[in-house]
């Protein structure tokens, strides 16, 4: 299919609406990470699971986008530059996402946007953006610092008093600031898996009840030490959304449409469900057959409720790129300090956050370029927005399609931003090399069991040593004085050549005290994907009748299923079953019995250093997890 020619569009648009906006949109015809990762059908058995899990790695590493890149030049070549985006964008569409939405700004004013597989008869159709829309509530927070109303280093306690209620896991704590949240360094549990998802049919009113009643729930859950690692919380924002309303005295659909949408000039937009004028277009799920999945309603609007489509999306940012001049979203200074690089825990390493956008390292040259941006998943949808801030080139896609295609959204995406970049400035934008480490990385006193946010991990001596991943025992190979990470499958009989994975590589160091290890890649830098630190197994175990599998009755709920096992190595091993957009994931953590009626999940990081509770009601076993009670069979 070929798209219509820019001719055809540009003529379709009111010429008044054209002049003001400077905007274009351009439509082909009908013929997208935790957060984060692939989930699996729940027909798969335990080693078919294990296949798709370390697909994931594959997929994160591919969201690096070390595809070999076009040999064209764009710099001034509209007609090439153009030519290329749209069929990468068409490709993403091809690749089995039934519905997309685009736009791409080539640093010249214009919004570029469009839809590929949607009825353009109907209503305009909105697409979920999942976490993008912790980037809208970080402006939100600047806009009232702006104004005096708060200020990011505040205790947040000033705002939530009922943060003071919440149980601690350890003594003498700091108080959590506004800008912990912002950067994920709260200590805040990653999620508050009851009452997450809502029913598709709950109306707004509903919804925003559901979202109010958060800071009730503070006093049920527990904290962790601000300041000790990155764990992603999507708790947290929603926690964020509340400020904002307490702050601003209005409610935050209200705040949302008046000081970001309208002022951008977003018609399409919502933290809710209703629009006037758009409807959220129909999500879908599947590896090889797409089925229509459930809409999803979340309670935390403020991390990842937003539904938008690609030309409000350029306005959006054509909006924060007028905050240099002095006349977008947010004063120069509060648009350079969320750009500005957060001060982190040292477990960051060279991740960098701003508030709470992703900035990421590349070169021009010799001239590093800090790209922002940031992705986001509520299954079926995933999207993804990056954009220079300087030179005000940016790219984004959206799909509704939960399948292999998704996996395709964000190095396409990054593409784009390249030829972007190239067409405006003339230079190219290359990832930078790995910094130089001297002495080779060892291994002695490094052996032993590990876990991350990628799930349980054992480093074993051998010739070469080996690290298990998912299920699977990688070679440990020595590379550029750090580890490789090599795979062999069929009895190790088939070596997979695979450039993503070839250009992993992993580190062992301490930190505080403890072992750790770190894998990050040109593309994916050290930090990313958080550490694998080394547990100690105590061998203590709760009484046999809690090792069995735990379900709740709800039918919406973000968890479906728990599963105790007594691990051998000395540990309780516990999986977590997520339902998301019609397929199921699991995560895989190793546990300790801290008492005989508390289960401490291990390590740092995202669904890490969690709670679980046990307890007997009428004899039978029952486990409390994030807010959730789960009966034992």
């Amino acid at each position: 299919m070929k798209p219509r020619s820019s001719k055809n569009t540009e003529s379709s648009v009111n010429s008044s609406t054209k002049n003001k906006n400077k905007k274009k949109e351009e439509s082909l015809l009908p013929f997208h990470s935790l957060p984060l990762f692939f989930p699996l059908p729940v027909s798969l058995n335990r080693k078919s699971k294990s296949f798709f899990l370390i697909l994931n790695i594959f997929i994160f590493l591919q969201c690096s986008s070390l595809q070999e890149k076009p040999k064209e030049v764009y710099h001034n070549d509209k007609t090439t530059t153009e030519k290329v985006v749209l069929s990468k964008i068409e490709d993403v569409k091809n690749s089995g996402i039934k519905s997309l939405s685009y736009m791409y700004l080539l640093g010249d004013g214009v919004v570029h946007s469009g839809f590929l597989g949607v009825d353009k008869k109907g209503q305009v159709q909105r697409f979920k953006i999942g976490s993008i829309t912790k980037l809208f509530t970080g402006i939100a927070l600047l806009q009232l610092q702006e104004s005096g109303k708060l200020k990011l280093d505040d205790p947040v306690s000033i705002y939530l008093p009922e943060v003071v209620g919440m149980p601690s896991r350890g003594q003498n704590y700091r108080e959590i600031t506004i800008r912990d949240i912002l950067t994920h360094q709260s200590g805040f549990p990653s999620d508050r898996a009851s009452g997450f998802f809502l029913s598709p049919d709950t109306k707004d009113p509903e919804i925003l009840a559901a979202f109010r009643s958060l800071p009730q729930t503070l006093s049920q859950m527990e904290r962790n030490e601000p300041g000790k690692a990155h764990s992603y919380s999507n708790f947290g924002f929603g926690l964020l959304g509340i400020v904002i309303e307490r702050t601003s005295g209005i409610g935050i659909e209200e705040y949302f449409q008046k000081y970001l949408f309208s002022k951008a000039g977003m018609k399409h937009s919502t933290l809710l469900e209703l629009n006037d004028d758009s409807e959220l277009v129909s999500g879908y799920s599947g590896l090889f057959w797409k089925t229509e999945t459930r809409r999803p309603v979340i309670r935390d609007l403020t991390a990842g409720s937003l539904s938008s489509t690609g030309e409000d999306m350029g306005l959006f940012l054509k909006a924060l790129f007028q905050s240099k001049r002095g006349n977008g979203l947010l004063s120069a200074s509060s648009f350079s300090e969320f750009h500005q690089i957060q001060k982190g825990p040292n477990s960051n390493f060279q991740m960098k956050l701003g508030l709470p956008v992703l900035i990421e390292e590349m070169k021009s040259g010799e001239k590093s370029i800090w790209i922002s941006g940031h992705s986001g998943s509520l299954p079926p949808f995933f999207a993804d927005l990056i954009y220079d801030p300087e030179s005000e080139t940016a790219s984004f896609l959206v799909g509704n399609t939960l399948s292999f295609g998704t996996a395709s959204i964000r190095p396409a995406n990054k593409d784009i931003l390249e030829i972007a970049y190239e067409y405006k400035t003339g230079l190219k934008l290359e990832s930078p090399p790995l910094s130089e480490r001297n002495i080779q990385n060892k291994l002695d006193g490094f052996y032993g069991l590990y876990v991350s946010p990628l799930g349980i991990h054992e480093v074993k001596p051998g010739n070469p040593s080996k690290i298990e991943m998912m299920g699977f025992d990688f070679d440990l190979v020595e590379k550029d004085n750090r580890f490789g990470a090599n795979l062999r499958l069929f009895f190790g009989l088939i070596p997979i050549k695979e450039k993503t994975l070839e250009s992993m590589r992993i580190e062992f160091e301490p930190w505080e005290g403890h072992p750790i290890f770190t894998m990050y890649s040109l593309n994916a830098a050290k930090g990313s994907w958080g550490f694998g630190v080394m547990i100690q197994p105590n061998h203590r175990v709760p009484e046999k009748t809690f090792f069995t599998t735990y379900q709740t009755n709800d039918p919406f709920s973000l968890i479906s299923r728990v599963e105790l096992k007594e691990d051998k190595r000395g540990f309780i091993h516990a999986t977590v079953y997520y339902s998301l957009g019609g397929m199921e994931n699991s995560n895989q953590f190793p546990c300790q019995l801290e008492s005989e009626s508390t289960l401490r999940i291990l390590g740092f990081g995202r669904n890490l250093g969690e709670r679980m509770d046990l307890k007997k009601v009428d004899g039978k076993p029952v486990l409390m997890y994030s807010g959730i009670e789960f009966l034992g069979r």
